[in-house]
């Protein structure tokens, strides 16, 4: 793709806790989870970039084998209007994006959750997987 797309931080506040970001969509109310490197790939598109520029860069960095992962990630980001080719979002271009790049890739991944009420309304000790974390939900009693 050869168009400059941006982070919508507006839209989509985002907080990066250790390795995860959490982003809430602000219209909808969905919540995205984005792990692996998808974090730093956030803050990279917060400056803007070309997704076939970005795949490069990665791919520079890491090597061929990151190239299709990193793609399929920041389509899925277009697909998901998170990433928009609207220059006005360009409040950090040309600024430090404020997280170092991974020494070592892990492929990017994204969990959408659409009714972040449940969520919400989770008991953090009972109803929690203990083994997967927040925000998915115990599956019962094993």
């Amino acid at each position: 793709m050869a168009e400059t797309f941006f982070a919508d931080t507006a839209r989509f506040p985002h907080e990066t806790i250790e390795d995860e970001t959490v982003l809430v969509d602000s219209q909808l109310g969905h919540l995205f989870l984005f792990t692996g490197l998808g974090p730093w790939l956030w803050q990279r598109m917060r400056r803007g970039g070309t997704v076939d520029g970005v795949v490069e860069e990665v791919t520079e960095r890491f090597g061929a084998d990151a190239a299709a992962p990193t793609l399929s990630f920041l389509e899925t980001l277009v697909e998901a209007k998170l990433l928009r080719p609207d220059a006005a979002l360009a409040g950090a271009l040309g600024e430090d994006i404020g997280m170092p790049c991974p020494d070592v890739f892990t492929i990017p991944a994204m969990e959408r959750y659409e009714d972040i009420a449940d969520i919400i309304a989770m008991d953090p000790i009972h109803d929690v997987d203990t083994t997967k974390g927040w925000p998915h939900r115990n599956s019962g009693p094993e």
